[in-house]
């Protein structure tokens, strides 16, 4: 499959890995992202497009994408924020992981799958997080924005049943990106742990897309081998 690939969060670390093996099979790749000069420096990379907007402005969404035609959505923008209780979680952290992983989310669809739908093609990848369901696994004001997210994807999965256009989610558990130097935190989540690189993420997408037309892979739970989500905890009173 080659056509036109849209990818948000472009100039992220898996953004980056995917804008990257779309470009080598041969689609045609629209970079989006916030950092102009990023872009820049990854559209000379790869000979990808780039377009630079705040995905939580549906106006500036609407005008950025208009026109477009997408064979592919693969939507990876979105922000971790400090790690935080959700109780002690300020409300302008809250307000701007709303807006971008939530808002931003809607805003993209809401530009790009009608032309899918009118052309009666199309792949739409959402990049999630196992933090959507499992309890703990990030901060929580992060994780309700991801869970957000899994209903988006299960959603609209069954409002195009038919249609021929393919919706699936890949819940991701750790990548070695730089995303957690927003969690604010002493640790260090990579040294010693074999995680999740974002070529492997690329890989992955590259494998939805290459399935069979009647072959929807809707949920993808990709996580390292060595991590694991179970278990429950008692605290004593």
């Amino acid at each position: 499959m080659t056509g036109t690939a849209i990818v948000t969060g472009a100039t992220g670390g898996i953004g980056d890995a995917v804008t990257k093996r779309l470009a080598s099979e041969g689609f045609r790749v629209i970079a989006v992202g916030t950092r102009r000069a990023a872009l820049d420096d990854l559209c000379e990379r790869y000979g990808c497009e780039g377009i630079a907007v705040d995905i939580g402005d549906a106006a500036a969404v609407e005008a950025a994408l208009a026109g477009l035609t997408a064979d592919v959505l693969v939507h990876g923008a979105g922000i971790l924020g400090p790690n935080l209780p959700i109780h002690k979680t300020p409300a302008e952290t809250i307000a701007g992981l709303i807006a971008v992983n939530l808002t931003g989310l809607f805003n993209v669809l809401r530009a790009v799958v009608p032309g899918m739908v009118e052309r009666q093609r199309g792949s739409i990848v959402l990049l999630g997080s196992i933090c959507g369901n499992v309890p703990g696994a990030g901060p929580g004001a992060y994780s309700a924005t991801k869970a957000a997210m899994q209903s988006v994807a299960t959603n609209l999965r069954f409002e195009l049943q038919e249609t021929p256009v393919r919706v699936g989610e890949i819940r991701l558990g750790r990548v070695r990106t730089d995303i957690h130097n927003q969690l604010e935190m002493d640790a260090d989540f990579y040294d010693g742990y074999e995680c999740i690189l974002p070529e492997d993420v690329a890989a992955t997408i590259s494998h939805m897309l290459a399935t069979p037309p009647a072959v929807d892979l809707s949920i993808i739970e990709m996580l390292p081998t060595r991590q694991v989500v179970g278990g429950t905890r008692f605290s004593k009173s």
